[in-house]
């Protein structure tokens, strides 16, 4: 009914209009009442559209194996921990047998070295007719007599060296032998040759211990230049030449 209201409703605009046409009148708007429509039946579902394209990042690529775990560079060492709590102090071990290595052998051969000096010594001692110890020293004579430059010889030959007092004790057992010797005077092993007034000992080392009578050494008539020890003790500046008794000592 709505459909035929609305055809009426046209067919009387335009008779409408065709009247205002005729008697020259301006033609008026004219509406005609709407009604609201009756709802369609619902269309059929159109056919699926084609498939789109592919996206312009290009194709997927092809599927790869996992790699393999990387191995990380060592990093640097951490800082040094705190010390840790003591612990308890253990057990004393059982003690060790005694050593018989390379110690042991140095000692005894050092200890046979000793006693193979000290035999070599007291064999040399034992070949002389006269002989008094003094601390670690002997002092040997065979009673001969002979100038300086002869008893030093003599002394050298038997292994020793002329006698040298380097104590006060030293010079008074030298002392006491020269009296068993009855001799006035003995050879020191002393002189001021390289440079008079300057006495030094066999090795040219100054002299540790002297015992000078007084006003000795004198260089009389500047010939003294070797030492002797008067039956007395003390010392005195004698010629070289001279011959006075022989002590050694070992």
């Amino acid at each position: 009914s709505n459909i035929i209201m609305r055809s009426l409703c046209h067919d009387l605009l335009l008779f409408q209009f065709a009247l205002q046409m005729l008697d020259g009148a301006e033609p008026q708007n004219l509406n005609c009442p709407t009604y609201g429509g009756v709802l369609g039946t619902p269309g059929h579902n159109g056919l699926p559209g084609r498939d789109g394209r592919d996206g312009k990042d290009g194709a997927i690529g092809p599927k790869v194996e996992k790699g393999e775990s990387g191995v990380g560079a060592q990093g640097p060492p951490g800082k040094i921990g705190p010390p840790g709590v003591a612990a308890p102090k253990g057990d004393k071990g059982n003690p060790g047998t005694p050593g018989t290595g390379v110690q042991s052998a140095l000692q005894l051969k050092s200890d046979v070295k000793y006693l193979t000096d000290r035999l070599t010594i007291v064999e040399k001692v034992l070949g002389f007719r006269m002989f008094r110890k003094v601390g670690q020293k002997y002092y040997v004579s065979d009673g001969l007599v002979k100038n300086f430059e002869k008893a030093q010889k003599f002394c050298s030959d038997a292994g020793a060296k002329i006698v040298l007092p380097r104590s006060e004790d030293e010079n008074n057992v030298l002392t006491s032998m020269q009296a068993a010797l009855e001799s006035t005077y003995v050879y020191v092993g002393a002189t001021d040759r390289k440079k008079e007034g300057h006495f030094v000992d066999m090795s040219d080392q100054p002299l540790i211990f002297t015992n000078w009578k007084e006003k000795e050494p004198n260089d009389y008539n500047g010939a003294e230049d070797c030492t002797a020890i008067y039956k007395s003790g003390v010392w005195n500046d004698i010629n070289c030449n001279s011959d006075w008794h022989v002590v050694c000592e070992l």
